[in-house]
């Protein structure tokens, strides 16, 4: 892609791409800032450098102490901490401290309040130049994301707020994460294979974190205990503190159910495998799985927040309110049963329909080319650059 080389002075402008979570945890915030970084680095008119929280391939690893490491571990069942995630973001911003100073960046791009919170003191307290990108990805919201230099947010939505509530229009902007796009390199027979998934089972993906309080897994396994014991369900995701508790109702509720754990490549074949997505949360600061899922081609369910209208519209067939206890349930029936009779090619074909439907919807908002261009644009935009 042929854009223009971004300069400070006679130098490329030098981003910093931080998560203190990545190496130590794969969720939606690390897995992002590597595709970030990963695709901006190959770009000429910026130079870019990953700092990581844990080992990984192709950044430097910034010392803390892991939300889910022996420390944080003993502070949780003393009662000091809730979780890990301040904790390791802390520590992570103390470690960075020399970076600052080695480094230099003139920009910073990350979405972990706590962390961004951290860089602004630094910021106060050396006298230092570097401003601020805060990608809000949880979301936390504009009453918080206004305090720095630039924000980024992943919907319309969520700009919208933040222009009615007084924030300056130049200082930000919507650019929704980059997915990872399906290579295909297995066919759905092949990809259910290696999951040891038999041909003919009805498989309903879930892509989240195994907790209650935001992914609500909890109405999922409920709602599954309805009655849809022939329906397999691939959680894939990490385990967080509420997760034994939700092991545990699945098998109170005798849930067909199997925890995963993948790397990307082998959560590619989750997706290659299953028949429909669902996520049962409330609300997104995106839903990248809603882009993964509708990559792949898979109908989604799933509740109709600002995100989500945002990826797939305002009227997608798949949005159903999903704060209603049974409305989950009667919306996987109905597409695993037509006449009463369960898995007929009818409605499996109905289903590759609505799979291709939501493809082509997601493949034209969510191009790479276009967001790596809306990115740079932004730089070029709010920074005081010269080009050339």
């Amino acid at each position: 892609m042929e854009t223009q080389k971004v300069f400070i002075g006679e130098r490329e402008l030098k981003i910093a791409f931080l998560s203190a979570g990545l190496g130590n945890i794969s969720r939606g915030f690390e897995i992002s800032t590597s595709t970030w970084y990963n695709h901006i680095k190959l770009q000429k008119q910026i130079s870019a450098k990953l700092f990581s929280g844990g080992k990984f391939p192709g950044a430097s690893r910034i010392w803390n102490l892991p939300r889910n490491g022996k420390v944080a571990q003993i502070l949780r069942i003393t009662g000091v901490i809730h979780d890990g995630c301040r904790l390791e973001q802390l520590t992570y911003s103390f470690g960075f401290l020399l970076q600052l100073l080695v480094y230099k960046p003139d920009i910073i791009w990350l979405q972990e309040a706590t962390l961004a919170k951290m860089l602004l003191k630094y910021r106060k307290a050396f006298k230092l130049k570097y401003r601020l990108m805060f990608c809000d990805g949880a979301p936390v919201g504009h009453d918080f994301a206004k305090q720095f230099d630039y924000q980024i947010y992943l919907h319309q939505f969520a700009l919208q707020e933040a222009l009615v509530a007084g924030t300056a229009a130049e200082r930000c902007a919507v650019i929704p994460h980059i997915c990872k796009e399906p290579d295909y390199a297995y066919t759905k027979s092949e990809a259910r294979n290696a999951l040891g998934v038999h041909e003919r089972q009805f498989v309903l993906l879930c892509v989240a974190a195994w907790n209650i309080h935001h992914k609500r897994i909890n109405y999922l396994l409920e709602e599954m205990a309805n009655g849809l014991n022939d329906v397999l369900l691939l959680l894939c995701g990490q385990p967080e503190n509420e997760t034994p508790y939700l092991k545990r109702l699945a098998a109170e509720l005798h849930i067909n159910v199997r925890w995963h754990t993948f790397n990307q490549d082998d959560l590619g074949k989750a997706y290659r495998a299953a028949d429909l997505f669902v996520l049962p949360s409330l609300n997104e600061g995106l839903g990248a799985v809603l882009v993964e899922a509708g990559l792949h081609g898979l109908p989604i369910i799933c509740h109709p927040h600002k995100a989500a209208q945002f990826i797939l519209g305002n009227e997608y067939s798949g949005f159903v309110d999903l704060s209603v206890k049974g409305n989950l349930y009667k919306k996987i029936k109905d597409c695993t049963v037509v006449n009463g009779i369960n898995i007929e090619s009818a409605q499996m074909n109905r289903l590759s329909i609505e799979g291709e439907r939501t493809r082509r919807i997601v493949v034209e908002k969510f191009a790479s080319k276009k967001l790596i261009q809306d990115f740079i644009d932004f730089l070029n935009k709010t920074y005081p650059l010269k080009t050339a």
